[in-house]
């Protein structure tokens, strides 16, 4: 695979999990929560931290650690800034500075832990299944059976 093809296919998982907020985001609301704590901030926190570690995790950002940090944060900031503006144009939905300041504090908290804090970084690293050893070193044309 190319660079280029590997550069995009970085920018996937963020992209996916922001067209899945907007698309959540526009939908009315369902139950209004009252009192001193509000579950949604909660959510807000989660989400905008997985789409902020998403982002960090472009080799570009995670290779500088202050940049990455810091461009984490403000696009995953100013996205949910944008979702809680168009938020205000949907039924029974209003724009709220709390969730917007959940969503920062959530991008803030793990964009920081991914680029400091190694055991973090190693947890969201690790892969799913291991490889049997040398089967990626073999060519396909070792694979094909011999006439």
């Amino acid at each position: 695979m190319s660079r280029r093809w590997n550069a995009s296919r970085a920018w996937m998982w963020p992209m996916l999990l922001a067209a899945t907020v907007t698309w959540c985001s526009g939908r009315a609301a369902v139950a209004i929560e009252s009192g001193w704590f509000q579950l949604d901030k909660v959510a807000h926190f989660a989400i905008y931290g997985a789409l902020a570690t998403a982002v960090i995790r472009n080799r570009w950002l995670r290779e500088r650690p202050l940049a990455g940090v810091i461009w984490a944060v403000l696009l995953t900031s100013g996205y949910g800034l944008g979702d809680e503006f168009r938020q205000s144009f949907t039924a029974m939905r209003t724009f709220d500075l709390k969730d917007w300041i959940a969503d920062t504090l959530g991008a803030v908290v793990a964009a920081t832990l991914y680029a400091y804090w190694k055991p973090y970084q190693l947890l969201l690293e690790m892969p799913l299944r291991r490889r049997r050893p040398g089967v990626e070193s073999l060519p396909l044309a070792n694979l094909t059976p011999a006439p």
